[in-house]
């Protein structure tokens, strides 16, 4: 229990550290932009919390990258690196609006068809990399990044053809119907009903991982040998665990175009992926983790906004924040899975030693 304890502190003080080393580069940024750091830290901390409405808006913003970071930590956690969020975004949004604009049934069955939709086909389009590592023993970092480029290409293709507005030259759908649209919660605010979709699955997550389906996903990030020693049928647990974690980002998908875009066009998935990537690492894949590194990206991303527009500071310094954090997470990933490494080597070789004796 102590050194479990112990490890979380240990942690989340590199987590603090690495945060507080991109801030402090980009406040060097901004200096030589010739900006006060302290007012550009400020304003974009007042254009995260400073009022009900950037509150509101900082909700909207954590809603996608929340559940897509919850859907990538479940891929992660069985060591199987997940990176089309991106693409399973836009195939559940697609999914979702198709249903919509194009299955004429009242609103209140199309809602929940739309839903499943939209999950179903993001669950399919992650599992093919499931299949594809399972069948030809394909890296999944190559086939999601791939799958993502095919997502891409294929809503470009809808928006620019069966699926275009007629009414514009644009290349985005029409609009969903008014009574599919989600509930919002503050008159004007954007802050809709899908907020309490987002709730219910971060509960879930807290307990996901105590159960059966959890405890095996847990035992394939062990290593392929001690999951089949414990009699976990790998190649099956590996295509379902890449559907949970597609179907966690296409319910994202299906909120993003039901509560903030009503429709779809290009580029729809933004740089959610992304983040929800960073934020999935930085939180450590644990659910307390996701949500506080969560609640920290969609403020910077909010508070960036408001930065650029207050003062003279551009949102690319965020941007830079945003890579610097990938970068130290990534070498922290590397500093700790090379320590483990000679730690185990130093625990074989004192083993042989005491074996010889």
């Amino acid at each position: 229990m102590e050194s479990k304890l112990k490890s979380t502190v240990k942690e989340v003080l590199g987590t603090v550290i690495m945060l507080a080393l991109a801030l402090l580069v980009g406040a060097v940024l901004v200096v030589i932009s010739g900006n006060s750091p302290m007012e550009a830290y400020s304003t974009m901390l007042r254009g995260a919390f400073g009022s009900a409405q950037k509150i509101c808006e900082l909700f909207v913003e954590l809603i996608p990258i929340l559940l897509m970071a919850f859907g990538i930590s479940v891929a992660f956690r069985a060591q199987l690196w997940n990176i089309g969020a991106t693409g399973q975004f836009t195939i559940g949004a697609i999914a979702a609006a198709a249903v919509a604009l194009y299955i004429p049934v009242p609103s209140g069955i199309a809602i929940p068809l739309s839903m499943i939709a939209a999950v179903v086909a993001a669950a399919f389009w992650a599992a093919l990399a499931g299949w594809l590592k399972n069948r030809f023993n394909a890296n999944e970092v190559i086939t999601t990044l791939m799958l993502n480029y095919i997502a891409n290409c294929f809503l470009l293709y809808l928006v620019n053809g069966p699926m275009q507005d007629p009414e514009t030259d644009l290349s985005q759908s029409a609009l969903v119907p008014v009574g599919m649209m989600l509930t919002r919660l503050f008159g004007d605010y954007r802050l809709h009903s899908g907020i309490f979709i987002m709730l219910i699955v971060t509960v879930i997550m807290f307990f996901f991982w105590k159960t059966n389906f959890g405890y095996r996903i847990n035992l394939i990030g062990q290593g392929e040998k001690v999951a089949t020693y414990a009699g976990v049928n790998v190649k099956r647990t590996t295509v379902m665990t890449m559907m949970l974690s597609g179907a966690l980002i296409g319910l994202a998908g299906w909120i993003q175009i039901f509560g903030i875009q009503y429709r779809i066009l290009s580029g729809i998935a933004g740089s959610y992926g992304d983040i929800a990537t960073i934020v999935a690492l930085l939180g450590a894949l644990n659910p307390y983790g996701i949500i506080a590194a969560g609640v920290f990206f969609a403020a910077l991303r909010c508070g960036g906004n408001s930065m650029q527009r207050m003062t003279d500071v551009p949102f690319s310094v965020v941007d830079v924040i945003e890579g610097l954090i990938i970068i130290f997470v990534i070498a922290k990933t590397i500093v700790n899975n090379k320590t483990l490494g000679l730690r185990d080597k130093f625990r074989r070789k004192q083993g042989g030693k005491a074996h010889v004796e």
